[in-house]
């Protein structure tokens, strides 16, 4: 019954997305968290209720890209440098396209899971753009993400209370568990289908009410702080260190930013925020040892102490076996993506790769990597330009720098591990438009100010009216 509903829902979702793709949006943040817990309440998990929500994210991005077709035309002119990047990964993937068709029987499988996983976050670029044209949909999408997933977040806390609710814990037949240092730490994924899910939407809920906090009314800010706050505490329970990792790099990213952009608000109003965020982890790293056993504490600090070995563990050595194994030529498209133990057999995959770097070394081989990297660079160059453009003095500026230093955290967390992304790929779409985000934060400046692409020191003035990605400009 439960599972009728869920599709019940999708397919009104996918009938607002025709007359309204942007309300579609919502839907599909609301039913992005309720497929797993409908999965798992499902007799036999079927994975196509997990996949299912990327119907409803291709009907948005159709609908969108056929009522906003001279925007988008518009915005590849303006950001000629994403296009090539876009065509460059195309180019990229073309061989490993060709290598899963002829060594896998039934390889068109493959492909077609290889290629979404690639350039359908690229669709979110295009999304996270048109998005960005109403500059009061930005902070709504950002506070109904942070709300639903803070509600669905509260599952987190009563699985570890050995709650009997409905829906808790991972897959059936699943038990997470870490061994740490002579202690073993039972993993929580509360409503969510595994610890990594649950814990890359506790990471993205504390980055997104952080950036809230930057921008919100003063009187909104604590809100916003706690509930970054209590993502920390279910960041903790996930006992995922890549996940656990994720605000810091966003903070670091975040800071780095700004000081090159000489923002006079770094100091005025980040380093506040940051230092009520540091004083509120000091109060709950204090407050949690009388609720939260000592083995999550402890697993959680062997992200500083065992961080960087992991790290070059798991990059480093894993590139080096993967070329080994399967050579310069790859082994073809989808071979390493997360889900293809479904559409082959387990015995042709030979090898796991989890971090990201080598499972595109896998996949596409030294070619594929050379031209991923020039994509990379094109991309990097892009949204140089795309900053260069908003006054550092507009409240705009920061707000396009927290979203890129989002992207960040979600990049070095996808380098450890790939799986949350390549398997699922509305994961990696809602990244991408932020990106596109960013891009459209530069149109704003663009119509606001007339800024050219070099510009960067153009100075507010103080008679005009200015829009802002969160509504109007606070005088």
């Amino acid at each position: 019954m439960i599972t009728i509903a869920y599709l019940g829902c999708l397919g009104i979702a996918c009938l607002v997305a025709l007359t309204d793709w942007r309300k579609a949006i919502y839907w599909a943040i609301a039913l992005d968290f309720l497929r797993d817990p409908v999965r798992k309440m499902t007799p036999d998990e079927p994975v196509l209720i997990t996949v299912s929500v990327l119907g409803l994210w291709a009907v948005i991005t159709l609908a969108a890209w056929s009522r906003s077709r001279r925007q988008i035309e518009q915005a590849l002119k303006e950001h000629a440098k994403i296009l090539y990047a876009f065509r460059l990964l195309i180019i990229a993937i073309i061989p490993g396209c060709v290598l899963s068709l002829v060594l896998y029987q039934g390889g068109y499988k493959m492909v077609a899971l290889g290629t979404v996983s690639y350039l359908a976050p690229f669709a979110g670029i295009v999304l996270g753009y048109l998005i960005s044209l109403r500059p009061k949909e930005l902070g709504r999408i950002f506070q109904f993400y942070c709300l639903v997933n803070g509600i669905a977040l509260i599952s987190v806390v009563a699985e570890y209370c050995a709650t009997d609710w409905p829906g808790l814990g991972g897959m059936r037949g699943m038990n997470w568990i870490r061994y740490s240092g002579g202690e073993i730490v039972q993993l929580i994924a509360g409503w969510y289908r595994s610890p990594d899910i649950m814990g890359l939407h506790a990471a993205q809920v504390v980055m997104f009410s952080l950036t809230l906090a930057l921008q919100q009314p003063k009187r909104q800010s604590p809100f916003w702080l706690l509930l970054s706050g209590f993502g920390c505490l279910c960041l903790l329970l996930s006992g995922r260190r890549k996940m656990l990792g994720m605000p810091l790099v966003f903070v670091a990213t975040l800071g780095l930013l700004c000081y090159g952009r000489k923002i006079l608000r770094f100091q005025r109003v980040i380093m506040p925020v940051v230092m009520a965020s540091l004083l509120l982890g000091g109060i709950f790293m204090v407050a949690t040892e009388k609720y939260v056993s000592t083995e999550y504490t402890n697993f959680a600090g062997t992200m500083f102490t065992q961080g960087a070995e992991r790290y070059q563990e798991l990059v480093g050595g894993s590139v080096h076996h993967t070329i080994s194994q399967s050579g310069v030529v790859g082994s073809g498209i989808g071979t390493a993506t997360q889900g293809a133990y479904h559409l082959i057999d387990q015995k042709g995959l030979r090898s796991w790769q989890e971090d990201g770097v080598s499972r595109v070394f896998r996949e596409l081989g030294i070619f594929g990597v050379i031209f991923i990297f020039l994509a990379g660079v094109s991309l990097i160059r892009g949204m140089g330009g795309a900053i260069a453009v908003v006054p550092r003095t507009w409240h705009g500026a920061v707000t396009q720098l927290a979203m890129i230093a989002i992207v960040v955290a979600n990049l070095a967390s996808f380098t450890v591990s790939h799986q949350q992304y390549s398997g699922d790929p509305s994961s990696g779409l809602l990244v991408l438009i932020l990106l596109g985000m960013t891009l459209g934060v530069a149109s704003l400046a663009r119509v606001n100010f007339g800024t050219q692409r070099r510009s960067f020191s153009t100075e507010l003035h103080p008679e005009r009216d200015y829009t802002m990605p969160w509504g109007a400009m606070p005088t």
